[in-house]
């Protein structure tokens, strides 16, 4: 783990191919000295090193800094109740390693084992001892305390209470840490994404399930006990005995709604895939179905947009991100009507721009936030 000021200027060398110490000293307003210790003490441990000279009008030259983003590797995976994504990368986030497949539902003793292969088998085929590893990052579907980061609830993957991370970190020899996915892919989204450089975001992820995310001040807000963001709970009518409610316990009352799962359920016959659901040709009833469900989507995004006035709100998951236009067709009128106009007028919507492995970056992120400070 790096210390605070360690962290940052890392940061700023990352940020700023080609600062010198002297930039750094000026831009945090401290002395040179200070700076150069902890510049030598980054290249000790491989994460910077010296690029080049640049002449100076007057003076010394100045000595280039660079960051070494193959120093170490972080390990991220999206765990789902049906799909298991895994990633390694590089500290800029570039991926070496990619793969990805569906999954039987798995126990949870099922589970740590899969990761567990799956994790050592990638590390063993790129050839990268555990030395070289900073951390494991777990994107999952479910609420996680924010602090120990125990998985409080995760019904899809049969999930309560548990410590997953310290149950894999004891398993694999290495640090782990397991975030809420839906909070993962928004980290992804603002750090490389569609919100890089904004600091106020909405994020809706429409999958299987129904979750958001929100960006206040360029952080994500976990909430105090880890439970902000939980979309697919919201209530947009207290009736819960209408015909288009999905008879799923588990799942919220919006999501119940409209959500893939949700949908499937009611097309079982057809047995669609999530993402298909806006290509589905049944009958009239579905369809009015799922433009019903679309209205509360709508009801519930303008409750958030009323009391977080975002800068802009980010669309994603599988069905939003493949159904962007028609979500957005649907949803922007019945916005526009029940919005007052000072907030309509600045609706400011986005298609999430990273649609593979958006979950698992988000966790890699992560673990370099809470492994190494970045």
């Amino acid at each position: 783990m790096l210390t605070e000021l360690e962290a940052t200027i890392l940061r700023l060398i990352r940020d700023n191919p080609g600062i010198s110490r002297l930039d750094i000293a000026r831009k945090l307003s401290i002395s040179k000295p200070l700076v150069t210790n902890v510049v030598a003490r980054l290249i000790k441990r491989g994460l910077v090193v010296e690029s080049g000279t640049r002449k100076m009008p007057a003076g010394r030259p100045k000595v280039s800094l660079k960051f070494v983003p193959d120093a170490w590797y972080c390990v991220g995976i999206e765990l789902e109740e049906r799909y298991f994504e895994l990633i390694v990368t590089d500290l800029s986030g570039r991926i070496v390693h990619s793969e990805q497949e569906k999954i039987d539902s798995l126990q949870k003793d099922q589970l740590i084992d899969l990761c567990q292969e799956r994790v050592e088998r990638s590390l063993e085929k790129n050839s990268l001892p555990k030395e070289k590893i900073l951390g494991v990052g777990i994107g999952i579907a479910g609420m996680v305390d924010p602090t120990s980061r125990v998985v409080r609830t995760a019904p899809a993957l049969g999930l309560t209470n548990f410590d997953l991370a310290s149950v894999l970190t004891e398993r694999l020899n290495l640090n782990v840490i397991v975030v809420n996915r839906v909070k993962a892919a928004a980290l992804a989204e603002h750090r490389v994404g569609a919100a890089k450089g904004a600091q106020n975001v909405l994020f809706v992820f429409i999958d299987s399930g129904l979750g958001s995310a929100v960006l206040l001040n360029g952080k994500i807000y976990e909430g105090f006990h880890g439970k902000a963001g939980e979309f697919g709970w919201m209530v947009t009518d207290l009736d819960r005995s209408e015909p288009e409610l999905c008879e799923i316990e588990d799942f919220g009352h919006l999501a119940r709604r409209f959500s893939g799962h949700a949908i499937t359920i009611r097309l079982k016959d057809a047995k669609v895939n999530v993402e298909d659901i806006f290509d589905v040709q049944i009958d009239g009833k579905f369809e009015c179905l799922l433009i019903s469900g679309l209205r509360h989507v709508a009801a519930a995004l303008a409750n958030a947009i009323l009391l977080f006035d975002p800068q802009q709100i980010v669309i994603k998951g599988r069905i939003g991100h493949k159904h962007y236009e028609r979500i957005v067709e649907l949803m922007m009128p019945i916005l526009k009507q029940i919005l007052p106009p000072q907030f309509h007028e600045n609706l400011n919507l986005h298609k999430g721009l990273i649609e593979d492995f958006d979950v698992a970056l988000g966790a890699v992120f992560t673990a370099q936030q809470r492994f190494m400070g970045l």
